[in-house]
């Protein structure tokens, strides 16, 4: 392996793994669940830091607005950032 070569077989990984991401749609699938994602994407990801910022604050921010859209992603069921399938 060289390069970027590692990051290949993460791909089949996560699709090995989504049987054992039940939890995630069943925990933000209900209305408590849509509730905090709702708040977290408000709080998070629909506010801007001004160009005063450090670098600091908007290396943060960035973090967590991965972890929100990760959160987010996995709710929905999507693999791989696309739509989940509708399967049993």
């Amino acid at each position: 392996m060289s390069g970027w070569d590692w990051f290949d077989g993460l791909a089949a990984d996560d699709e090995t793994e989504e049987v054992d991401r039940v939890h995630w749609r069943q925990c933000f699938g209900t209305s408590a669940g849509q509730k905090v994602l709702a708040e977290l994407e408000r709080s998070i990801l629909r506010t801007a830091f001004g160009p005063q910022s450090p670098d600091r604050a908007i290396w943060m921010r960035e973090g967590q607005r991965a972890l929100v859209l990760q959160m987010a992603r996995l709710a929905r069921g999507s693999v791989n950032g696309g739509a989940a399938d509708n399967k049993g």
